[in-house]
């Protein structure tokens, strides 16, 4: 197998991708397409990716973990669960099932080898689970009171498994916001045990600012998801507003993403072998217009972006 040359980075960051940003060629098995965005994740030179397997056959996931290991594939992330977010009770969930639920997921990632579980708060994309919402007992002050109760139960758990949880900016509140929890929490100023998930581009869909994310969201950035987007004339317009953000290539959108990267690169708690994972996409109605085999767009989206990102970060 030929080995793939690696570079050096700055604070030794790790690279990856999201693997729906890079799509499989069409008529492929599971299998078959896990398969091949592994190859193609090595090739390009790449360190991080995750490994999901759940339905294959035995044989099957026997051979990808043996190609995992043999590329050298960081699988020190992992998933968490919705039920972090209902250890509290939260609108009828139920405490006690959410922490048994809880602390076996930290126990079994931690025999893993995980060390971070990340997940969005708002992962239904969905106004009921946002800042924005009125309604009575979903305010956004509400739901960020549940977050608080919720991350005081879990930071003892988090730390006898000596697991970290980031939570991404996913559509639901603003940086300085979900910051003020994470500050409220006993402990988690000096370890920064529970913190974010960078998204750079995020905050652009929860109609903020996300120039505002860099002066919160670096120094708890315990991963990252890297993307860049832009306003675009929304082709819809009337009652959705004239604007709307569209992906796009890193250093081509309206995110500053060269300020974002050199402030997590300076003042995040893992800023020494960082993990820095692209996740371009959301390209839209705009994007359709122009190139029809949106896959083959999203492909090359992928390439000139890491392009971009390791020019960045080479040493």
């Amino acid at each position: 197998m030929k080995e793939v040359q690696t570079m050096a980075y700055k604070n030794n960051a790790k690279l990856g991708f999201v693997g729906f940003t890079y799509p499989a060629p069409k008529g492929l098995s599971r299998f078959e397409a896990t398969k091949w965005l592994m190859e193609e994740t090595h090739k390009m030179g790449c360190e991080l990716m995750g490994l999901f397997t759940m339905g294959m056959q035995p044989n099957e996931i026997e051979e990808l973990e043996a190609l995992y290991k043999q590329y050298g594939f960081d699988g020190s992330e992992g998933f968490m669960p919705r039920f972090i977010f209902e250890l509290a009770g939260f609108q009828g969930a139920d405490p006690v099932k959410a922490k048994e639920s809880f602390e076996a997921h930290l126990e079994s990632s931690k025999a893993q080898g995980k060390k971070i579980l990340r997940s969005g708060y708002n992962t239904f994309l969905k106004l009921k689970y946002s800042r924005w919402n009125l309604d009575r007992g979903w305010t956004g002050e509400e739901q960020l009171e549940n977050l608080q109760k919720c991350f005081e139960i879990a930071y003892p758990l988090l730390a006898k498994y000596d697991l970290s949880f980031a939570m991404e900016n996913h559509l639901d509140f603003a940086a300085h916001e979900v910051t003020e929890v994470f500050e409220s929490i006993p402990g988690n100023v000096e370890k920064k045990r529970i913190g974010f998930a960078y998204d750079t581009a995020n905050t652009l869909f929860n109609n903020l600012d996300p120039a505002e994310d860099l002066e919160y969201m670096p120094q708890w950035a315990l991963t990252t998801h890297i993307k860049d987007s832009k306003i675009a004339p929304n082709p819809f317009n009337g009652p959705d507003g004239p604007l709307t953000p569209v992906g796009c290539a890193l250093g081509e959108g309206n995110c500053n993403v060269k300020k974002a990267l050199d402030l997590i690169l300076e003042k995040s708690p893992n800023r020494d072998g960082i993990h820095l994972i692209l996740e371009t996409g959301w390209f839209g109605k705009a994007v359709h217009d122009v190139e029809p085999d949106m896959d083959e767009y999203n492909r090359m989206i992928l390439r000139k972006s890491l392009a971009w990102l390791k020019d960045y970060l080479t040493v």
